[in-house]
C-alpha cells in the first residue's frame, strides 16, 4: 500500500511522484515557482525525501481511512436481518476500545513506515530498479500481466512467510511483533496496527522484487494495489474457502492460535513448514457459533 503513490507518478509520465508533487504542489503553492520553470535537477535528495515521505503519508492515510471504515461498516457493523449477527462474527469480545486503539497504533506506525519506505521509492524513480515502461520488452503482455505477477506473489509470499515466522521467535516477538497480536479477533483496522519495523520488514520483499526481476510499471501498480487490499482483507475475518489460498480465515487462526498460518497469500509454505492449520474445522468457520459473552484479555 505504501508504494502505490510512486507508481501513480510514474504512470503519469513524470520521473516519479516527487517530481509530480514538486511541479504541481510544492513549486506553485509553497514556493511560488511557475510550472514552466520546473527543474527537478536542482532538487536536493533531502527535498525529494521529504516530498515523497509526505506524499506517501497522505496517500496511505487516505487509503486506510477509506477502505478500512467501508469494510468495517459492511462486515462488522451491519447485521443480518434474520440472525442479528454481523458477517465477521465479531462481538467486541476484547473491549469496546479495540478499534480506537488499532487506529491510534496505525497512525503513528504508518507515519514511521512511510519514512522508512521513502528511500526505496527514491530508488524506483531514479531508475535503479528493473521496472520498465515498454510493453514490447521482456516477452510482451504475457510476461507483464501474467508471468511477472505470478513471480511477484511467489517471491513475496516465500519471503514474508520466513520473515513472519522469524518475528515469532522469542528474541523478536516481544520487541517487534507482539503489538500486532495485541488483539486475537482482528478488524480491518488491524491491518496496519504494527510496530513500524515489523511492518517495514514484511513489506521489504515487494521492493526487493523489482531489483531482481523486470516488472512493467502498470503491472507493479496493480500488484501493489492488490497488496494493500489483501492486507485489509485477511484481517476482516470474512473468507472464501479457496484451494491453496491463505485467506482471512487462515489469518484469523494465526491470531487466535499464534503458531499457525504465517503465510501471506498461499498455504504452501505453512504446509511445508509444519505450521498449517485448517481454519474450516474451527469456529466460526465450521458453522459453530462463537460465544458472544466470552471475553478475552488483550496480550
Amino acid at each position: 500500500m505504501l508504494e502505490i503513490p510512486t507508481i501513480i507518478g510514474l504512470g503519469l509520465g513524470f520521473d516519479g511522484s516527487t517530481n509530480w508533487v514538486n511541479k504541481y504542489v510544492v513549486d506553485p503553492y509553497l514556493l511560488g515557482v511557475p510550472s514552466e520553470d520546473f527543474n527537478p535537477k536542482t532538487h536536493s535528495v533531502h527535498r525529494k525525501f521529504l516530498v515523497i515521505w509526505a506524499f506517501l503519508l497522505v496517500m496511505t492515510y487516505a487509503f486506510y481511512f477509506t477502505f478500512c471504515p467501508l469494510t468495517y461498516y459492511f462486515l462488522f457493523k451491519r447485521k443480518d436481518s434474520k440472525s442479528g449477527n454481523n458477517k465477521a462474527n465479531w462481538y467486541q469480545r476484547e473491549g469496546k476500545d479495540q478499534v480506537r486503539n488499532e487506529i491510534k497504533t496505525s497512525l503513528w506506525s504508518i507515519a514511521v513506515m512511510t519514512a522508512m519506505t521513502a528511500p526505496f521509492e527514491l530508488l524506483v524513480e531514479s531508475e535503479k530498479t528493473k521496472i520498465y515502461w515498454d510493453l514490447n520488452q521482456h516477452g510482451g503482455k504475457l510476461y507483464a500481466f501474467v508471468i511477472s505477477p505470478i513471480l511477484f506473489i511467489t517471491f513475496s509470499d516465500t519471503c514474508i512467510y520466513w520473515i513472519h515466522r522469524a518475528l515469532h521467535h522469542k528474541m523478536l516477538y516481544k520487541p517487534l511483533h507482539k503489538l500486532h497480536h495485541r488483539y486475537k479477533e482482528t478488524t480491518p483496522f488491524s491491518a496496519y496496527a504494527f510496530h513500524p519495523i515489523d511492518g517495514w520488514l514484511q513489506g521489504c520483499p515487494y521492493h526487493i522484487f523489482v531489483f531482481l526481476f523486470p516488472m512493467h510499471h502498470v503491472s507493479y501498480f496493480i500488484s501493489l494495489a492488490c497488496v494493500g487490499m489483501w492486507t485489509i482483507n485477511i484481517h476482516d475475518r470474512v473468507t472464501w474457502n479457496l484451494p491453496f489460498v491463505n485467506g482471512a480465515a487462515h489469518h484469523t487462526v494465526h491470531h487466535t492460535g499464534f503458531n499457525y498460518n504465517y503465510g501471506q497469500y498461499l498455504v504452501f509454505w505453512d504446509k511445508f513448514g509444519g505450521s498449517y492449520k485448517d481454519p474450516f474445522v474451527t469456529a466460526p468457520y465450521n458453522g459453530t457459533p462463537l460465544d458472544k459473552e466470552k471475553r478475552f484479555k488483550t496480550s
